[in-house]
Parts: structure tokens; C-alpha cells; sequence
């Protein structure tokens, strides 16, 4: 990501292009060179730096693609930009087994009792006790586990459709 910094530099690229156009040229004038650039606001040429006559081509040609360059440039950043949000949009979100795990430990009664019935949970009123169970059942050592080991995740996915399945009974 852009710091506020770099998004400032490149807004100040954009508007610079945007003032001073892309469309660069030389002009020979009998003995002398200048750049020349059109200007945006009414589009007559505008003489901008004198070049020296003996200038090498490969300057010359830099010079006159500079803005048509800086121009491909933003276009191709944009389009990067894009590509990488989209790619970022269609990244599948992060499954929360953790938070689900927990929320269902100490809110779901029907997980509670699916607990003493099937797994012989003794008591179900203590969080920490129906934690410790989870922990023992699912073979994890923590609940973090079951979003950072998909082995563990798979146990919890397996665990969680069997008290699907008791629900419906």
C-alpha cells in the first residue's frame, strides 16, 4: 500500500501532466532546437527549453516521449491498481473457526447439551470447562489452532457438521 506521502507525490504527477499535456515535439528553427510542447488550455505549441544543436538524437527522443511516457506510466499503474484489487476481492475470506468455536462454547445451549449427551461433558456451565473439553474432543492446544492448522480445521468442520446432524435428530 501507498503511504499519504507517495498518494501526494502522485496526485502531483497526475495534476502536473494534466497542466502541462502530453504531446512534446522539437522544433528546428535554422540553427537552433527547442522543445516544444502543446499547451492543454488552448492548443497551440509552446516553446518550453532551448535545446543545444549538437544534442544526441537518443536526448531528443527522450525529451519528446518524456510526457507520452509519464502518461503509459500512470495508465499502467492504474490498471495494476485494479488488477490487484480485484484479485484481493475475489481472495476467499479467512474462515473464523476460532471465533465460531467460542461463540458456540459459550452462547449455544443446544452445543452445550450436544456436549454431555454425545461427548459426556459433566458439567456445561463453565466456559473454561467446555473449552478444556473442545481442546481434548478436537485435540487442539489452543482454539487459534483451528485457523492456523487445517488439520485442526477440518476436525472442528467434521465436529461441527455432527452437531448439525444431532440438531436435526
Amino acid at each position: 500500500m501507498a503511504t499519504e506521502a507517495e498518494k501526494r507525490k502522485l496526485e502531483q504527477i497526475r495534476q502536473d501532466l494534466a497542466m502541462v499535456g502530453a504531446d512534446w515535439a522539437i522544433e528546428a528553427d535554422g540553427a537552433s532546437l527547442a522543445l516544444v510542447v502543446r499547451d492543454p488550455v488552448d492548443g497551440g505549441p509552446r516553446a518550453i527549453a532551448a535545446i543545444a544543436a549538437d544534442a544526441p538524437f537518443a536526448f531528443q527522443d527522450f525529451l519528446i516521449r518524456a510526457g507520452e511516457r509519464q502518461q503509459f506510466l500512470l495508465d499502467m499503474l492504474d490498471r495494476c491498481s485494479r488488477a490487484y484489487r480485484n484479485l484481493i476481492e475475489r481472495q476467499p475470506k479467512p474462515k473464523r473457526y476460532a471465533a465460531e468455536c467460542a461463540m458456540k462454547c459459550r452462547n449455544d445451549q443446544a452445543f452445550r447439551q450436544f456436549l454431555i449427551e454425545r461427548h459426556g461433558l459433566r458439567d456445561a456451565t463453565d466456559f473454561e470447562r467446555i473449552k478444556t473439553k473442545i481442546h481434548f474432543i478436537l485435540r487442539i492446544e489452543s482454539l487459534n489452532d483451528l485457523d492456523t492448522d487445517e488439520a485442526a480445521a477440518g476436525r472442528w468442520r467434521e465436529f461441527r457438521a455432527a452437531f448439525e446432524q444431532w440438531k436435526r435428530l
